[in-house]
């Protein structure tokens, strides 16, 4: 292979030291991004795409920031290879390769307050024993730094195949989430001040007729509830950012959606994407069995917020024409329509 050429899913895997043919992903819980360049399946059937120089830094310029440049002067780090990664929707990541072996680096704008706090609680997460992504400290000895109006953080890199829909999948994840809130328990916080998580996108509402309703009823349906437990939150606890290892403990990884909050949204976040609670909420209930009359009777009030949630996010990615993450524009229009039914319109 020449230094320019692509590079395939057993190449890169070989420069990280596995097996040939195994495939990867990325501790932002991610695949490397479509575009130019070749894909090749491992065995997984995970698709990674080739596309960086091998023995040489390369200068990608992701959001005004020149990612090999920063890890070098704000860590310490000596660049080999950058290769990109497809981003979260509100963010850049991109694998690099140095000297002490492979790292993540993300990059959110300067108003992402989650970014930090997320990265704080992976490491403390990480400390308590669970496998994490967490966040590899700067020279500063910070776990983020400002860089051309963005932020940007250097992960652990994690390996691991990402969970999907099957039952024992569905009660790993349940078991995973379990675990967290056991080790980031907090006293409860103000509900109202928390349900901004809603009504911060109160001015897209009208995108649709049905939304305003939708957003009002499901919150009306939380507000009612009483003694909710707290903890600190994954906050999007998809089964693709849970991560099963080579030796089968599963990861748990993208912390750029954390908070503290009410632990039945992170129950019911993890049951709209599982598309049943059965599996989730049982493993859920063996870690936490103090939670089980919450989950019973909290349990739907937070699935509609949840989907509340989609649907101001959605609106509001639709009316700005925020594209971030995306491939297709269409997407976010999707993104809304996926969340109409769970409101019986």
């Amino acid at each position: 292979m020449s230094a320019a050429g692509p590079l395939s899913a057993s190449e890169l895997g070989a420069d990280l030291g596995m097996a040939d043919g195994q495939a990867i992903t990325i501790a932002d819980g991610r695949a490397p991004a479509r575009g130019s360049g070749s894909w090749s399946r491992g065995c997984d059937g995970l698709a990674v795409r080739g596309n960086r120089v091998l023995g040489a830094t390369v200068r990608w310029q992701g959001g005004g920031v020149d990612v090999a440049a920063v890890v070098e002067e704000k860590w310490g780090l000596g660049v080999q290879g950058v290769e990109e990664l497809t981003g979260g929707m509100n963010s850049a990541a991109w694998l690099v390769v140095g000297d002490g072996g492979p790292v993540v680096a993300k990059v959110v704008e300067a108003g992402d307050l989650a970014f930090g706090a997320g990265l704080e609680l992976a490491g403390r997460l990480g400390d308590a024993g669970l496998v994490t992504g967490r966040p590899v400290l700067s020279r500063a000895g910070r776990v983020v730094e400002r860089v051309g109006g963005r932020q940007v953080g250097v992960l652990e890199f994690v390996e691991g195949v990402p969970l999907e829909g099957a039952a024992a999948d569905q009660v790993a994840i349940g078991t995973t989430l379990g675990r967290v809130h056991e080790v980031s328990s907090t006293a409860p916080g103000g509900l109202e001040d928390w349900l901004q998580l809603v009504t911060q996108f109160d001015e897209w509402l009208d995108l649709e007729e049905w939304i305003r309703p939708a957003v009002a009823t499901a919150l009306d349906g939380v507000r009612e509830l009483n003694g909710l437990s707290w903890a600190w939150l994954h906050g999007d606890p998809a089964a693709e950012a849970f991560l099963r290892q080579r030796d089968g403990t599963i990861a748990l990884i993208d912390w750029g959606s954390a908070m503290r909050g009410p632990i039945l949204y992170d129950v019911a976040s993890a049951v709209m994407y599982a598309g049943t609670a059965e599996h989730v909420v049982r493993a859920y209930v063996e870690k936490q069995q103090q939670a089980a009359d919450e989950i019973e009777s909290g349990l739907e009030a937070f699935l509609n917020l949840r989907y509340a949630v989609q649907a101001g996010y959605f609106a509001w990615r639709c009316s700005t024409d925020v594209r971030t993450g995306l491939t297709d524009p269409a997407e976010n229009r999707k993104g809304l329509a996926d969340a109409r039914p769970a409101f019986g319109f």
